[in-house]
């Protein structure tokens, strides 16, 4: 079982009372890992189903830029993933396996292989007749009803590998400090406490943290006073754009010309923190080079690129994308030794190494690589 507390740091995980999460971490093993750069939902998500990086998953950001077709594509559908997900590989084994969203535009991108899979947003009928209608997504009730449907789900005991991921609306809304933070991260302790009486082997990590945004970058118009037409793609863009505007730390640049020029004017320009060509984005994210732009740019801290009214704008919300978001737990409550680079994307790989019932079933070795 594997759960995505989505845009939780341990920040929010100290600051609440979380006795079932400390029993977990008791247990097993509780370390800070990184996650994938750019720090978002689909990138992450997809890593952790796959056990992959970017480069072989092709998953870059929520949006890309064909340039072939000239269009901007929305990957929501799990046909733009460019290889199968460990569920999928132990549904071929005979493992039962259920994956669990809040937000229905993510399991869409990520359920493909899953032998079932339902949302909050458009949850099972079944379930919605044993535990009444699900909340709003956009509220602090729509993890721990997830995680509660987890529990029942567990308890029947039907499957033998779960993901279920949670939604960053309250992060985005509140700092870990705040009483609506501290309740929710308490309102999900109590839920994993349940699940854990199932008997199960359980990890859990973060697809990115969130920090504070206060200015509002447009790279576009920044780079349009200096004569250079480009094409911006924010990484965060989608449809909920309550939660942060379509403003986060990451976003790609298509530029028919002028990329050194480009690269001149964004390193010189407050709230940049790196530039990087796409060669060595490539290289150093293990990104997709044919999703992602000419250019990454990644934001400091308190800054966020996205369309504006100007080349810098005031903002106050809370986003993430960019490396300062990159730092998230991992969770397991199953001791091991966890050598060199701990990364978000190994969890489930952990979990189905190893102790299970079906013991060789789950057993994947380098030869089984997509």
């Amino acid at each position: 079982m594997v759960i995505c507390l989505d845009g939780i740091s341990w920040d929010y995980i100290r600051a609440a009372d979380t006795p079932n999460l400390d029993e977990v971490a008791r247990m097993g093993v509780a370390v800070e890992c990184d996650a994938m750069v750019p720090t978002v939902t689909n990138v992450n998500a997809s890593s952790i189903l796959t056990g992959e990086f970017p480069e072989v998953h092709g998953i870059s950001s929520n949006w890309y830029y064909d340039q072939v077709t000239g269009e901007e594509v929305y990957m929501d559908s799990w046909r733009f993933l460019r290889c199968r997900t460990l569920l999928q590989r132990a549904g071929d084994r005979g493992a039962k396996t259920l994956l669990l969203t809040v937000k229905d535009k993510l399991r869409r991108l990520i359920a493909g292989g899953a032998g079932d899979s339902y949302s909050v947003e458009k949850p099972n009928p079944k379930l919605v007749e044993r535990m009444g209608p699900p909340p709003s997504i956009y509220s602090s009730e729509a993890s721990p009803w997830l995680l509660e449907a987890v529990e029942r789900e567990v308890s029947r005991g039907t499957y033998d590998v779960i993901y279920a991921q949670t939604t960053d609306y309250i992060p985005h809304k509140y700092p870990p400090e705040s009483e609506e933070a501290e309740r929710c991260i308490e309102m999900i302790d109590e839920q994993v406490g349940r699940i854990l009486g199932g008997g199960v082997y359980l990890g859990i990590t973060a697809d990115h943290g969130m920090s504070e945004k206060r200015v509002n970058l447009d790279p576009a118009e920044l780079l349009k006073e200096q004569g250079l037409k480009v094409r911006f793609i924010a990484a965060i863009r989608d449809e909920h754009v309550t939660h942060h505007s379509n403003l986060g730390g990451a976003a790609y640049l298509y530029l028919p010309r002028g990329v050194e020029r480009a690269v001149e004017v964004l390193r010189d320009a407050e709230g940049v923190e790196e530039v990087l060509r796409r060669e060595e984005a490539a290289a150093l994210f293990r990104l997709p080079r044919d999703r992602i732009g000419d250019l990454l740019v990644l934001a400091e801290r308190e800054y966020t690129f996205g369309l504006g009214q100007g080349a810098y704008t005031d903002v106050n919300l809370r986003s993430h994308g960019s490396l300062h978001e990159r730092r998230v737990p991992l969770i397991l409550n199953r001791e091991m030794e966890l050598r060199g680079e701990v990364l978000n994307k190994d969890l489930l790989l952990l979990l189905m190494r190893g102790r299970w019932d079906r013991g060789a079933l789950l057993t994947l070795d380098a030869s089984e690589r997509p």
